[in-house]
């Protein structure tokens, strides 16, 4: 009993700190080569910048009135003019961090390496506030409505006063004895909801004054004999858009829920850990295996499916101007039609692996690669 016990806790723990990628071993396929093709939009570059390794952590920079803010595994936050990539200040946060950071017009939210949320002056850098955290956190903290809102490893939600750094509300949800290392899975509406990819296959609201769960729905229901074979998480933000709600799970479905009750909608297989992105028709996901797939919001009907990027570590998408973008592990960033799903540009950004899902901010996309590579994409 003690040996199998012993087993277990080696196993959640190398989930914990893994990826998907951690299931196929040995054994996983070569990368698709990349294959010519015919461009009929131009993506380039509009500025670039180079901060330190991102390790583990969910690194994903932080949009804020105008600037850029972006954190490093080391400690060291730096922000940026959104429109020319001019760096207009550089603060140390004095210890190792394992997220991205969070930002209000005062404070920068962060998360450290010994399981603290810090608020950092934005300006001074000074440490206005400091709380331990049940766990260790991976992901952005959510700002919004005068607090902040923390995911930890062990599936807690957290809210804290801004202000004074006091706990407002948490919420807990029951875990199973193996998931998937998570870095990226709240997505606020507003300031009234938050809603939460799980484990288990599951998504929730919670109302953000209170942390009150308003609905509860099943992405995916676990399959297989083995603790392995069951993982079904939904480690990616879930999408909101007009009244419906989307999210994807690994070894799962992806699935679109009407935002106020709940109600499913529709849903179809597929496995995914890196995301979905959502445009007025479209949902369009990239699968565990590279393969990106478009599904109609309204049906779930297929719309296309792109295989010529199978196996090569594929990024989330995200939407540029009418187009969807994703990144590989050689540092191409890739421009696909959102009605064919046919490859019509390509650029290589020098980011390798990304640290989390591609953001979109309208006719820009930024990105942030594991080896510190900051990079603001545009359509040319």
């Amino acid at each position: 009993m003690h040996r199998r016990l012993v087993v277990a806790t080696m196993l959640a723990s190398a989930l914990l700190t893994g990826c998907a990628s951690w299931f196929e071993g040995s054994s996983r396929p070569e990368p698709t080569r990349l294959a010519a093709f015919n461009p009929v939009q131009g993506l380039a570059e509009r500025w670039s910048a180079s901060l330190g390794d991102s390790g583990t952590g969910g690194f994903m920079p932080a949009y804020h009135n105008g600037n850029i803010v972006a954190a490093d595994a080391r400690g060291q936050v730096r922000e940026f003019d959104a429109t020319t990539g001019r760096q207009v200040r550089q603060l140390d946060a004095g210890r190792p961090l394992t997220g991205a950071v969070g930002v209000s017009e005062e404070l920068l939210l962060l998360g450290t390496a010994k399981g603290s949320l810090i608020a950092l002056d934005r300006r001074t850098g000074t440490v206005r506030w400091e709380q331990r955290l049940t766990s260790l956190t991976l992901e952005a903290p959510v700002v919004s409505g005068g607090q902040v809102m923390v995911r930890t490893n062990d599936g807690r939600i957290t809210a804290f006063g801004l202000a004074d750094g006091q706990q407002r509300w948490t919420y807990a949800a029951s875990q199973p004895l193996l998931t998937l290392r998570n870095t990226g899975s709240m997505t606020p509406v507003g300031t009234e909801a938050l809603i939460i990819g799980q484990a288990g296959g599951r998504i929730a609201v919670l109302a953000q004054e209170s942390g009150a769960l308003l609905w509860e729905a099943t992405v995916a229901t676990a399959r297989g004999a083995t603790e392995l074979e069951r993982v079904t998480d939904v480690t990616s933000r879930p999408a909101f858009d007009n009244g419906q709600v989307c999210a994807v799970a690994y070894q799962g479905r992806v699935a679109c829920f009407e935002a106020r009750s709940g109600t499913l909608q529709w849903a179809r297989d597929i496995s995914s850990s890196q995301g979905l992105t959502l445009d007025e028709r479209n949902v369009y996901v990239t699968a565990d295996d590279g393969s990106v797939q478009a599904f109609d919001r309204s049906t779930g009907r297929n719309l296309w499916k792109l295989d010529a990027l199978r196996y090569r570590s594929v990024s989330g998408p995200a939407m540029l101007g009418r187009f969807v973008l994703v990144t590989d592990q050689e540092g191409y960033a890739h421009l696909l039609s959102n009605e064919t799903g046919a490859i019509v540009g390509r650029t290589r950004i020098g980011a390798d692996l990304l640290a989390t899902q591609p953001q979109s901010l309208g006719e820009n996309v930024l990105l942030q690669g594991r080896n510190g590579r900051l990079a603001m994409l545009t359509l040319k």
